[in-house]
């Protein structure tokens, strides 16, 4: 699973270079960046900071139940594409058939080593929620997402290597929500910070922040009007 979230996100990145259609290009925001501070300098006039382009956060929304259902089924299915990618042993021969049959619907305590248990799978866990917390679901309806994600893939994909794990049904969703919203909070902090430095870390900590999905990015541009100082939000949708 954690070999999956992985190859997940760095796909994730590569998509971020790609073109999307949007209601403006990204060569033409920055055209426009470019002209409307073409003699001024972004900062705070008070502390002399960088101000960010950007503001990073999350944007709640209800999801209906056939959005979930489909989003449930996308990640469900991303994981029998990459899992024999990433195993590509389990498929090969009838062995991994005969321990799918002789593994399903078994559940025991694992002996994986404590640096699996209560390390990884929260990780894995912890990119799962926020991945669904990038889709606009609020923090319990990510855990939910995420459980029955991490459940779904332990006790009818796994089970091909070996049989569903008790600690990783409850340490992956669970621990993971902990850890994930660790994450989303200093993620969130880094990304605002205005600071390359801290936009980069960010974006390494929460990289579902770089996904199309992702629905919490606003662009802003500040009023230069020295009558009427302040700032204005555009919304920059991309779909």
């Amino acid at each position: 699973m954690t070999k999956f979230v992985l190859i997940l996100f760095m796909f994730a990145v590569f998509l971020e270079f790609i073109p999307r259609y949007s209601y403006a290009t990204p060569a033409e925001i920055k055209d426009e960046l470019k002209e409307t501070f073409s003699d001024k300098v972004q900062a705070d006039p008070k502390t002399g900071k960088r101000l960010p382009l950007y503001q990073y956060g999350y944007q709640d929304r209800e999801h209906s139940l056939a959005e979930s259902a489909k989003n449930i089924g996308i990640v469900y299915g991303m994981t029998w594409f990459f899992y024999p990618i990433v195993q590509p042993k389990v498929f090969h021969g009838v062995g991994g058939v005969k321990n799918y049959g002789r593994n399903f619907g078994k559940l025991v305590f694992d002996q994986d080593e404590p640096f699996w248990n209560d390390f990884v799978h929260p990780l894995t866990g912890s990119q799962l929620y926020l991945l669904y917390r990038a889709d606009g679901y609020d923090i319990l309806g990510a855990f939910e997402m995420t459980f029955i994600s991490s459940a779904l893939f332990e006790m009818t994909v796994e089970i091909f290597t070996e049989p569903g794990s008790v600690q990783d049904l409850y340490q992956t969703p669970v621990l993971g929500t902990v850890l994930g919203f660790g994450i989303e909070n200093a993620s969130m902090y880094l990304l605002n910070s205005g600071n390359t430095l801290g936009k980069i870390v960010g974006h390494i900590l929460n990289p579902a922040t770089l996904l199309p999905i992702y629905e919490g990015r606003t662009l802003i541009i500040p009023k230069l009007e020295d009558a009427d100082k302040g700032a204005m939000i555009r919304w920059d949708f991309r779909f």
